[in-house]
C-alpha cells in the first residue's frame, strides 16, 4: 500500500502539467485538492455557493480519466432522486459519450438494490403512502382516544421514520411534543408493523435496518459489495443519520475509501433523524482522514455571506469557517420592522416591484418557515396582481375546515339556508341541537321554533343562534369574523378541543388570524367572496411549471440547495424562527441553520422584515437579528 500511494503521487505531480487545463484553469486550490484526492477518507467541507457539485463530478472525471479507476467500483450517495439525476447528467455531459457504470444513487435506491439481490425484493414489496394510512387507522382502531385525523397520521409517520433512522427501540422514544401517550404510542408502533409485516411490506428506512442486518449478520455478503464499490462518494454528509450511517461505514471497509461533502452549517433535518453530530466525529473515527474547506462564495456578496456566517457562529456545535466572496454588494442586507401584516406586506409589494424592473419575477423569492405564511403572502401577491410560483402545494385557507365553517356561518347569514351551510357550525359550540330535525336541503332554522319534540332550552339557543346570525348578517366581513370568534364561542371551542387532544393551538390562532385579515380591505360580504375567487384560482395556477416567470414562494426547508437574486424573509419574529417549540425541544440550534440557509440563497439582495405587532399584539424580533448585528428600528 506504501508504494502505491508513492506512485500516485507522482502521477498527480505529472497530471498538473499533462492533464486537460479545463479541470484546473477555473479551479482555487481547494477544489483542486478535492478533485485530486484519491485514496484514503476525505471530508470536504462545502460552504454555500462552493462551487461542491462542480468538484465532485470533476473529482469524478479525474478517478476514471487519470487514476484509471474502473468507473464500476465507483458510488456515488445523494439524499434526493433529483439530485442523484442532476448529478449523474452533469457528469455523462461532463465526460461526452464515453459509455460509464458509475453508479449514481440515493440511500434508499441503494440499499434497496442490495435487498433485492438477495432476498429478490420487488418495486410492489415498498408501501404506499395510501397503505401506510390503512395500517395506522387499523391500529388506531384500538385505541378510541386516539384522534383518527391528518395531524394524528402525520406525527405517527413522522415519530416512526425518526425511530427507525436512529436505531431506537420505541420505549426508548421521547418528544416534548407528543401528542400521544407513550403507552399507547407504543402499541400503536407495533401493531402498525405488525400489520404491514402480515402485508410483506416495507417502507424506506426500513430498505436501511435490514440492509445493516444482511451485512452484520453475512459478511461475506458485505464483502461481495465492498469488492465492488471501492470508491464511496456521499454528498449532503451533513443530512446523514445514524442508520445509514453503519452501512455506509461498513461498505467502505478496509481501503475506507470513503469521500464525504458536505456543510454542518446546513444541517436542517434534525426533524427525520438526521444527526450533524455524525459530521463532527467523522475525524475521531478516521485519524487519517483529509479534510479541505471550499472558501470561496461563487453566489452571494460578501456582505450576505458575512452575516450568515456572523448567524452560523452563535452556534456551538460545528465546524469554525472563514468564507470569501467573490461578489461585491452595495447595501445588500436591508432589515425593516412593520407596525402589522399589512405594512409588512404592502413592503414587499413595492420591494418586488421595484427589483423587477432589474430582473424575471423568478429570480425573486420569499421565503417562510412553514407554509402557513405562504397563505397570506399568495393572498397579497394575487391581490397586487404579482404572478407567484408555490413550490409546495398548499391548500387554500378557505378549503380547510375552519375557513369552511366561517364561510357556511356568513353564507347562511346571508340568505343562503342550505342544510350544508348549518350542518358546518349548527353546534359549534354545542347547543344540543339534532342533526335529524333537519330533513330538508333548504333548511329554515326558525321553523324548528315551532317544533313540538324540541324542549324549552334547545328552542332557547336556537333564538340565540338565529340572533347571532342576524347580527353577522349587517357585519363588514372583518368585524364578522372576529364576531364569530369571539362573541359566538367559536374560538373558544377550538381551543378546547385542542388541548384536549394535546395539539398546538397556536396553528388554531393563526388560521383565524389569517381569515380575519384576508378580510380587511374589502368593500363587504360580495367583495370578500370574489376576493376569495380571485385567490384561489391564482393559487390553482401557481402549482404549475416553476420555469414561468413568477414570484417563487418556498419554505426554508424547501429552498435548500437553490439560489435567487433577491430574497426576502418575512415575520422574522420570536416564534417563527426560531419556532415556539425549539426551546421547549432545547433545540434552537437547528432553527438557527435553517436561517443560515434561508439568508444564504440570495445571491445580490436579502431583505430580513420583522413584525411590531401581530394582531394588535407585541411582537419581538427573532434574536437571530440581533445575533447578525441588526438593531431594532
Amino acid at each position: 500500500m506504501k508504494s502505491n500511494t508513492k506512485s500516485n503521487t507522482k502521477s498527480i505531480t505529472r497530471s498538473n502539467t499533462n492533464y486537460s487545463r479545463d479541470i484546473y484553469e477555473k479551479v482555487n486550490p481547494e477544489q483542486a485538492a478535492a478533485i485530486r484526492h484519491k485514496d484514503g477518507p476525505m471530508m470536504v467541507l462545502a460552504g454555500p455557493g462552493s462551487g461542491k457539485t462542480f468538484v465532485i463530478t470533476r473529482r469524478l472525471r479525474y478517478m476514471v480519466k487519470e487514476y484509471r479507476i474502473l468507473p464500476e467500483e465507483i458510488l456515488v450517495i445523494t439524499f434526493t432522486k433529483a439530485a442523484a439525476t442532476e448529478m449523474q447528467e452533469r457528469f455523462l455531459k461532463l465526460m461526452g459519450d464515453e459509455t460509464l457504470g458509475v453508479t449514481f444513487g440515493t440511500f434508499h435506491a441503494i440499499y434497496f438494490q442490495i435487498l433485492k439481490n438477495t432476498y429478490h425484493y420487488e418495486a410492489s414489496c415498498i408501501v404506499t403512502e395510501k397503505e401506510k394510512r390503512r395500517y395506522l387507522k387499523e391500529a388506531f382502531s384500538a385505541h378510541p382516544e386516539v384522534t383518527d385525523d391528518e395531524q394524528t397520521y402525520a406525527y405517527m409517520l413522522s415519530a416512526i421514520s425518526k425511530i427507525k433512522n436512529e436505531g431506537i427501540a420505541p420505549e426508548d422514544y421521547y418528544d416534548a411534543c407528543c401528542i400521544i401517550q407513550q403507552e399507547t404510542f407504543v402499541t400503536i408502533f407495533r401493531e402498525y408493523h405488525k400489520i404491514m409485516a402480515a402485508e410483506g411490506k416495507l417502507d424506506f428506512d426500513d430498505m436501511v435496518l435490514r440492509c445493516r442486518d444482511l451485512f452484520l449478520k453475512h459478511p461475506e455478503i458485505l464483502a461481495v459489495w465492498q469488492q465492488k464499490y471501492r470508491y464511496i462518494l456521499v454528498d449532503e454528509f451533513q443530512d446523514i443519520n445514524p442508520m445509514q450511517y453503519d452501512v455506509v461505514k461498513m461498505l467502505a471497509l478496509p481501503e475506507n475509501n470513503l469521500f464525504i461533502v458536505g456543510d454542518d452549517d446546513q444541517s436542517i433535518y434534525g426533524f427525520r433523524g438526521a444527526k450533524p453530530g455524525i459530521m463532527l466525529e467523522f475525524p475521531k473515527e478516521y485519524p487519517r482522514l483529509k479534510k479541505v474547506l471550499l472558501r470561496e462564495n461563487y453566489r452571494s456578496t460578501q456582505g450576505i455571506v458575512d452575516s450568515a456566517l456572523k448567524l452560523a457562529g452563535h452556534n456551538k456545535s460545528r465546524y469554525a469557517k472563514k468564507l470569501k466572496a467573490q461578489k461585491k454588494g452595495i447595501n445588500d442586507v436591508v432589515s425593516a420592522g412593520f407596525e402589522n401584516h399589512e405594512e409588512e406586506a404592502a413592503a414587499i409589494v413595492n420591494v418586488i416591484r421595484g427589483a423587477v424592473q432589474h430582473m424575471p419575477y423568478r429570480e425573486i423569492a420569499l421565503l417562510f418557515r412553514t407554509n402557513a405564511s405562504a397563505r397570506f403572502y399568495s393572498q397579497k401577491l394575487s391581490a397586487a396582481g404579482i404572478p407567484f410560483y408555490l413550490k409546495d402545494r398548499i391548500s387554500s385557507l378557505f378549503q380547510g375546515s375552519i375557513g369552511q365553517d366561517i364561510l357556511a356561518m356568513f353564507a347562511y347569514a346571508h340568505g343562503e339556508h342550505e342544510r350544508r351551510h348549518l350542518l358546518r357550525f349548527l353546534n359549534k359550540p354545542p347547543r344540543y341541537i339534532r342533526r335529524g330535525l333537519l330533513e330538508k336541503e333548504d333548511c329554515d332554522l326558525s321553523s324548528l321554533l315551532y317544533h313540538p319534540e324540541i324542549p324549552v332550552n334547545i328552542k332557547r339557543n336556537i333564538r340565540a343562534l338565529l340572533h347571532d346570525l342576524d347580527l353577522l348578517r349587517d357585519m363588514h366581513p372583518f368585524a364578522g369574523v372576529n364576531f364569530i370568534r369571539k362573541g359566538m364561542g367559536y374560538e373558544a371551542l377550538l381551543i378546547k378541543e385542542a388541548r384536549e387532544k394535546k395539539r398546538d393551538v397556536s396553528e388554531i390562532i393563526d388560521t383565524l388570524d389569517l381569515i380575519a385579515d384576508s378580510t380587511r380591505k374589502v368593500s363587504g360580504y360580495p367583495d370578500w367572496l370574489e376576493q376569495i375567487d380571485a385567490y384561489e384560482a391564482a393559487l390553482a395556477e401557481s402549482s404549475q411549471d416553476r420555469g414561468q416567470n413568477a414570484v417563487q414562494l418556498v419554505t426554508m426547508h424547501g429552498a435548500k440547495g437553490l439560489e435567487y437574486t433577491t430574497v426576502i424573509l418575512p415575520d422574522v419574529n420570536e416564534g417563527n424562527v426560531p419556532q415556539k417549540k425549539a426551546d421547549k425541544i432545547d433545540n434552537p440550534e437547528e432553527e438557527r441553520r435553517v436561517f443560515y440557509v434561508a439568508m444564504t440563497r440570495a445571491k445580490e439582495k436579502l431583505f430580513l422584515f420583522y413584525l411590531k405587532k401581530n394582531i394588535e399584539k407585541k411582537v419581538l424580533p427573532s434574536r437571530f437579528l440581533k445575533e447578525i448585528g441588526i438593531k431594532e428600528k
